[in-house]
């Protein structure tokens, strides 16, 4: 009897305690993980001043699809304009 409890006592030494995850507050459990921003320093047009721009992955791409399509129909305005005629 006394092996047994030895036996028993070793093997629940040998196996590690669950690991839980208590949130302290029911607002921590309900609220969703903030997506990560990415931060970004640009020049400013006109200044020697640089500003600070964060925005997520999804924002970033809508930001430069929005700027190739811009850039996109500038260069169709152009593209029509040849000659002396401009």
């Amino acid at each position: 009897m006394l092996v047994s409890l030895i036996f028993m006592a070793a093997l629940a030494a040998a196996e590690p305690p669950a690991a839980t995850v208590i949130p302290a507050t029911k607002a921590e459990a309900a609220k969703p993980e903030a997506p990560k921003k990415v931060c970004v320093t640009e020049a400013q047009l006109g200044s020697h001043f640089k500003k600070k721009v964060c925005a997520t992955p999804e924002e970033w791409e809508r930001r430069r699809l929005r700027d190739q399509a811009e850039m996109s129909k500038m260069g169709d305005r152009t593209a029509a304009c040849s000659g002396s005629s401009c």
